[in-house]
């Protein structure tokens, strides 16, 4: 009789724990998860604001972050809700009721296995394949912008630089075939030459090379000493 009542405190000692665990694991995961992406994309955001690569590249960007994070995210999130569980246990006395049912601190071995098993192979699995390949896959993206044309690196109302680093560039507005431009400001320096285009309107062109152009209209340029 008596180890019949032990096992059964025992299973409704190990179901209350899981049971928490699983709550507490979701809120935790889902705080430090916004947390991190919304600090990477304000970085993210600001670099595309500087110019060091397209505003369209942000999101992909993140993701692959996302990605990249979730070992860690996991790991911490499988910490802090056994803390916050043990911890919460102590300080409302419930330790103190099951080890007058008999239970002992060795039983918080189990449901915490049984918690952490499970998100172990899911934190290895992610560490051996899934990490890697979203850093592989944004070393990728990053080459392949750096790639990309001068006409391509150009976002509606950003500064932007190309990619030899002697021209500075604004363009107010792009039409939706990005054939025409509007508004644009360009700031040169060859040697000792300094030079400002502005221009009130403008069009890309391909040459048969393939090589992409912006040809300005309506416009003027400075350039001195």
């Amino acid at each position: 009789m008596l180890n019949s009542t032990g096992r059964k405190y025992r299973m409704i000692f190990q179901r209350a724990l899981l049971r928490e665990f699983a709550g507490l694991a979701g809120a935790v995961f889902m705080t430090l998860f916004a947390i991190a992406v919304t600090t990477r994309l304000i970085r993210l955001l600001g670099q595309a604001a500087g110019g060091k690569f397209p505003s369209d590249a942000v999101f992909a960007f993140l993701g692959f972050f996302a990605l990249g994070a979730l070992p860690v995210l996991l790991s911490l999130t499988m910490f802090i809700s056994v803390l916050l569980t043990m911890t919460r246990s102590w300080r409302d006395s419930e330790m103190v009721i099951w080890f007058a049912s008999g239970q002992p601190l060795t039983a918080w071995l189990r449901p915490v296995m049984l918690f952490a098993l499970p998100q172990i192979a899911v934190i290895g699995a992610l560490s051996l394949f899934i990490s890697p390949w979203a850093a592989q896959m944004a070393g990728q993206y990053t080459s392949k912008i750096e790639q990309r044309d001068d006409v391509s690196r150009v976002t509606p109302g950003v500064f932007g630089e190309t990619a030899n680093r002697t021209r500075v560039f604004f363009v107010e507005s792009v039409s939706g075939d990005s054939s025409a431009v509007q508004n644009i400001f360009v700031s040169s320096v060859h040697g000792t030459k300094s030079g400002v285009s502005m221009s009130r309107s403008g069009h890309t062109e391909t040459a048969p090379n393939g090589d992409r152009f912006i040809v300005l209209e309506q416009g003027r340029r400075y350039e001195g000493a």
